[in-house]
C-alpha cells in the first residue's frame, strides 16, 4: 500500500495532473453520492418490490416520447422505433422487475463512483440510465449526461485515488503504474 501511494505521489509532482486528479476525486465522491441518494430514495420510497406500480408508466411515457408525433426528425437506423419496441414488449411486461432493477442501478452507480472502481462503464451505465429518464419526460438530467461524459474521457484521472487505481498499480508490477498518466510524446 506504500508502494501505490509512493507511485501517486509521483503522479502529483506534475500539478497540473494532481490539480485534475484532485478535482476529479472529489467530483467523482460528490456524483456518486448523488446517485446513491437517488437510489435510495427510490429504494425506500417503494420502488424496490415486484408488484412494477412505478416503471409502467414511466415505459409507456417513454416510447410515446420516442414515437412520431412527440419524436421528430430523421432516423436512419430506427434506433427510436427499436428502442420503444423494445421498451414496451419486453420492459413493459416485466415492469417488476424494472422497479427493481432502477434502484438498484442507480445505487451501483454511485457506490462504484464513490469507490473509483471501472468508472468507465459505471459511468456508461449511469448514461444509459439518464437517457431513458430523459425519454421518460424527466427534463433535469442533463447535468448528469454531460458529467456521465466527463467522467468516461477522464476516467484514468477519476479512478486513479480508487480502488481501480490501486488494482491498476498491483497488476502493473508496481512500476508501470505512473506510465499510465504520463502524457505520450508527440509523434
Amino acid at each position: 500500500m506504500t508502494s501505490y501511494i509512493y507511485e501517486v505521489k509521483e503522479v502529483f509532482k506534475d500539478w497540473k495532473k494532481a490539480l485534475l486528479v484532485i478535482v476529479f476525486t472529489v467530483a467523482r465522491i460528490i456524483y456518486g453520492y448523488a446517485w446513491v441518494e437517488a437510489g435510495w430514495e427510490k429504494a425506500t420510497s417503494g420502488w424496490l418490490n415486484f408488484a412494477g406500480g412505478h416503471s409502467k408508466g414511466l415505459i409507456t411515457g417513454m416510447a410515446a416520447n420516442m414515437l412520431p408525433p412527440k419524436a421528430h426528425g430523421f432516423d436512419p437506423l430506427y434506433l427510436n422505433k427499436l428502442w420503444a419496441w423494445i421498451a414496451v414488449h419486453i420492459f413493459n411486461g416485466m415492469p417488476g422487475v424494472t422497479d427493481f432493477l432502477v434502484p438498484i442501478s442507480e445505487i451501483a452507480v454511485g457506490l462504484g463512483m464513490i469507490i473509483g472502481f471501472r468508472v468507465l462503464w459505471v459511468a456508461l451505465l449511469g448514461l444509459f440510465l439518464n437517457i431513458q429518464f430523459i425519454a421518460a419526460g424527466s427534463a433535469n438530467n442533463f447535468g448528469y449526461i454531460w458529467t456521465n461524459i466527463i467522467v468516461m474521457n477522464f476516467a484514468k484521472y477519476f479512478e486513479l485515488i480508487g480502488l481501480s487505481g490501486y488494482l491498476e498499480y498491483k497488476k502493473n508490477n508496481k512500476g508501470v503504474f505512473s506510465a499510465r498518466t504520463k502524457a505520450q510524446p508527440a509523434k
